[in-house]
């Protein structure tokens, strides 16, 4: 952005068929269907939501030693500011 704030990347920046998730921290991972994340939670909703709701049931789960994140966005060059997570 010009302002030199970064947004947060919503599902409708990503384009791939499959959303992959993991945390080194508590050893989970999972791969998602783009298009049933879409029709779950809307093409508007932010990664960090994403994580935030595909992250319930862990001990981690809503606090700063979370470490889940999702490499098909760094593998797509989309960028995640985790100073607003």
């Amino acid at each position: 952005m010009e302002d030199g704030t970064m947004t947060r990347p919503k599902l409708k920046d990503f384009r791939g068929e499959t959303i992959d998730m993991d945390c080194r921290r508590c050893d989970r991972h999972g791969v998602y269907d783009r298009k049933a994340l879409v029709k779950k939670f809307g093409a508007r909703i932010e990664f960090m939501e994403i994580r935030r709701r595909l992250a319930i049931g862990c001990d981690l789960y809503g606090t700063d030693r979370c470490e889940a994140n999702f490499p098909c966005l760094l593998a797509a060059n989309i960028l995640i500011d985790k100073g607003k997570t």
